[in-house]
């Protein structure tokens, strides 16, 4: 634990206290300023009883706050997890405060400043921890708090998602080394240890056997560091499981996915809601975009090819950002067009001839249009409509072209279960990191399949809007 690192944990739990007391004084001044809207105030309490009041209810938020892991001293805790905590915590006094008020109405003076307080509550706290979060960066980027970390690559030296996310100091690492392993990498590590640039270790190599996993543990925990690793695809499934006992013998099974049952109903039911109001809010860019690509070259506006999808194929529906002679399809380029794909599989960005889907750099079939279309997913719209119909999903793996299917092996198959999705976490990553490696976004796949939750849905779709109107567009043109 560093010490800027707990100083922080402990500065939050004064700031959450103040901000709750905060957020019941400007409630109170509020209600006091809107008699004509809200009507007459039953009970009146002056200023320092509520105070008073408040004062001694921040205690049991922050007691509650404590339960829930909110001062868990990590301070490069998630702000989606924190933040879900805090709404949980502010709810669950308000519970409190709606049982006091129950048996003593005198208590505070309307039931508006207990439901103001909840919500001021929550935006207070919020913003207090985004201020120290600030702060805390700020540091960060000054080389203050970082936690010192060693990579252990595999031989390959491809650098996955994670690493890519540590290599940010606004997230408070610093990676000192990274390794590729061999018998010496004990001794280095002794000497990296030795020479204190190293608080963590980070297992990025999942074909490392489980005897030198341990080893790595041991070694961690004998030094007193922390030990991440990034598992492999058997290991992330390992997370959903379920034990029975059949006759007196214990059995451990793979559950399938959270998504069966109750979860399917649930996701269907955001895909209906999400994808009507985004096919509402995005109509009126229909025929501005039917115009642009008119303008721009010849053909068809809306470009229709098959996909694979949960158990059959379906029609995909896309704006054509492509020359309608140079895209794929009978009613589009034909034979002519898929020649010159073939051609394009020899410089293909995702793995050469052999990869196993086709992405290309400043791909010439792209029309000038079609390349803003895509830079801003504007070409992705008419995808809501395959969501309504039930064909994809908002959230999921992205959709491949059919003959790109035939070319994975059998255990990539696995995100065939469950319907492709406009967005998704792989999605996500290629935003930062267009040349992702395939083996990245299979991980980041299966990860969401075996993890998913309607929360983990809804988060998605918050980083995904995020991204495409505020973050940083991809230099790279695919």
């Amino acid at each position: 634990m560093k010490k800027a690192e707990l100083i922080f944990n402990l500065v939050t739990i004064p700031m959450d206290g103040l901000m709750i007391i905060a957020a019941g004084v400007v409630s109170f001044f509020i209600r006091q300023r809107s008699i004509n809207f809200i009507g007459p105030i039953i009970y009146q309490l002056n200023l320092g009883d509520f105070v008073s009041t408040v004062y001694k209810l921040a205690p049991i938020l922050i007691l509650i706050f404590a339960v829930l892991g909110l001062y868990n001293l990590r301070g490069t805790r998630k702000f989606s997890d924190e933040f879900s905590k805090i709404v949980i915590g502010i709810s669950l006094g308000l519970l409190i405060v709606m049982l006091l008020f129950f048996f003593n109405q005198t208590i505070f003076p309307s039931r508006f400043i207990i439901l103001a307080t909840w919500g001021l509550g929550i935006l207070f706290v919020v913003a207090g921890r985004l201020a120290l979060k600030l702060v805390q960066q700020l540091l960060f980027y000054q080389n203050i708090g970082l936690h010192k970390l060693v990579v252990i690559n595999s031989e390959s030296g491809n650098i996955s998602v994670i690493e890519q996310v540590y290599k940010n100091k606004k997230y408070g690492y610093e990676i000192t080394s990274e390794l590729e392993y061999s018998e010496s990498i004990f001794e280095k590590l002794q000497n990296l240890y030795d020479n204190k640039k190293i608080d963590e270790i980070l297992q990025a190599n999942p074909g490392l056997g489980d005897e030198i996993n341990l080893r790595l543990v041991q070694f961690a925990r004998n030094k007193g560091l922390q030990f991440s690793f990034v598992p492999n695809l058997f290991e992330v499934q390992r997370n959903s499981i379920e034990t029975y006992n059949l006759k007196g013998v214990p059995v451990i099974s793979l559950k399938n996915t959270p998504l069966d049952g109750w979860g399917k109903v649930a996701k269907r039911i955001l895909d209906i809601t999400a994808s009507t109001i985004c096919l509402v809010i995005t109509s009126p860019l229909f025929l501005i975009i039917y115009i642009a690509i008119k303008i721009d070259s010849e053909g068809k506006v809306i470009y229709s090819a098959l996909r694979g999808g949960c158990g059959r194929d379906f029609p995909f529906y896309k704006f054509r950002s492509m020359y309608s002679h140079l895209s794929v399809g009978a009613m589009y380029g034909g034979d002519g067009a898929e020649k010159v794909r073939q051609e394009l599989w020899k410089v293909n960005s995702r793995g050469g001839a052999s990869g196993p889907f086709l992405k290309i750099k400043d791909d010439p079939r792209v029309t000038k249009v079609g390349k803003f279309l895509r830079k801003t997913k504007l070409d992705e719209i008419p995808q809501f409509w395959n969501v309504l119909k039930g064909d994809m999903s908002m959230v999921g793996p992205r959709a491949h072209v059919l003959d790109e299917v035939d070319r994975y092996r059998n255990r990539y198959r696995r995100m065939f279960s469950i319907k492709p999705g406009i967005f998704g976490m792989s999605q996500i990553a290629q935003s930062s990191w267009p040349d992702l490696p395939f083996e990245e976004e299979i991980k980041l796949n299966t990860f969401y399949i075996e993890n998913w939750s309607l929360w983990l849905d809804l988060k998605i779709l918050a980083k995904s809007f995020w991204l495409i109107f505020f973050g940083s567009k991809a230099r790279e043109d695919y």
